[in-house]
């Protein structure tokens, strides 16, 4: 098995955080086997082993234009615990070289996903650090999506043919692979979000900024927040999404000083593929905020409709809560009945303003006071009441 086409490659694989406690016990480590030499010059550990050769089929692995340079490997354990378990990826691997995996269960059945690339190993970056185990690959610090991907067995493998169970003292070499293409490639998506992005002209504490850590909260609930990224972020925050992600996703970001209190914040938006790692778009940190006006509710609660009956508004400058007006207060308005008024570049904090909905001859119908919180970076929907005359 020597030489530059079968040479094994000998490598350390790490599970993915967020997993089973059972199966990460079994993928903290993948096996390693030895650079040069025979399976015969030692003892053979229980092992699962991707062998090139059965996966390339037409595809050149060289260095000529659009042939395969390297590939990245990683195996589901489908009789784990619970259900199945994806294992730790290994890292990029150059196309000629065999990558094994030690850390296996007697008996189990595996399935593994070949994941081939262009650019040759040592371009590659795992998303996280090398040491993350993430599937999903960085070029020069940007997402880069594989251009050949397989499946061990292939989806028309016999139910009992080119099962891959792992055996005590065997190391078992995966074959039966095929090509998978467009929609029927269930790849796992991932969303990429850097803080740092967002920072424009402000800066870190380590860099005699104000800013000294970061909180990623998503708007989906499906996704855990991350608390505490340091400025500036030693690796980018990664959600891994599964096979069938949402359409689009919202982050809310949080910029914070060493004492942990709220400076900056901003909104954070990703549309999402599936088997793609798509990069987090985010808005410029901002100190201020803004309040938005939007009657619906609150026609809909006083059983009124846009019309003659409430054609328009206005509203008053918004204050802070408990902030004494000196003079009359300058409005907004009127606006359409059915618009949305934007009260922005405020302050954080509680903040109250006066509406009055008016019919078509400007007649008040409505008196309303409407308030919410402001926080930085965000837009904050007013709830508004009826007011007493």
């Amino acid at each position: 098995m020597s030489g530059a086409g079968r040479r094994d490659a000998s490598l350390l694989c790490r599970a993915l955080p967020g997993r089973r406690a059972v199966a990460l016990a079994l993928a903290a480590l993948a096996a390693c086997s030895e650079a040069s030499g025979s399976d015969d010059e030692q003892e053979i550990q229980t092992s699962l082993t991707i062998d090139p050769l059965a996966f390339l089929g037409d595809v050149r692995c060289s260095n000529e234009p659009g042939a395969i340079r390297s590939y990245v490997a990683t195996l589901t354990d489908e009789s784990a615990v619970g259900g199945p378990f994806t294992l730790a990826s290994s890292p990029p691997v150059p196309c000629s070289s065999r990558v094994s995996f030690t850390y296996v269960v007697e008996g189990h059945e595996y399935t593994a996903r070949i994941d081939g690339y262009e650019q040759y190993a040592e371009e590659l970056t795992p998303i996280g650090d090398e040491t993350s185990g993430s599937r999903h690959m960085l070029l020069d610090g940007d997402p880069v999506a594989p251009r050949w991907t397989w499946a061990c067995p292939g989806p028309e493998a016999a139910e009992d043919a080119d099962k891959l169970v792992a055996k005590t003292g065997v190391n078992v070499v995966v074959q039966g692979c095929a090509p998978l293409a467009g929609p029927a490639d269930p790849a796992s998506s991932a969303i990429v979000l850097d803080p740092a992005s967002a920072l424009g002209a402000l800066r870190c504490e380590a860099d005699d900024g104000a800013i000294a850590s970061f909180d990623v909260v998503p708007q989906d609930s499906a996704l855990a927040p991350v608390l505490g990224v340091a400025c500036p972020p030693e690796e980018p925050v990664v959600y891994d999404l599964g096979a069938a992600p949402a359409p689009a996703y919202f982050f809310r970001l949080e910029a914070k000083d060493a004492a942990g209190e709220l400076l900056f914040g901003s909104s954070c938006f990703a549309t999402a593929s599936a088997g793609i790692t798509v990069t987090a778009t985010c808005d410029p940190l901002s100190a201020t905020g803004a309040l938005e006006l939007d009657l619906a509710g609150l026609l809909a609660d006083e059983d009124l409709a846009c019309g003659a009956s409430a054609s328009s508004y206005t509203a008053t400058e918004p204050l802070l809560d408990g902030e004494a007006a000196e003079s009359e207060l300058p409005y907004v308005g009127p606006v359409p009945c059915s618009d949305r008024v934007l009260l922005s570049a405020l302050a954080p904090g509680v903040y109250k303003t006066s509406v009055e909905v008016l019919d078509a001859t400007g007649t008040s119908v409505l008196p309303a006071d409407c308030s919410g919180e402001v926080r930085p970076g965000a837009t904050t929907r007013a709830a508004c009441a009826r007011a007493p005359r």
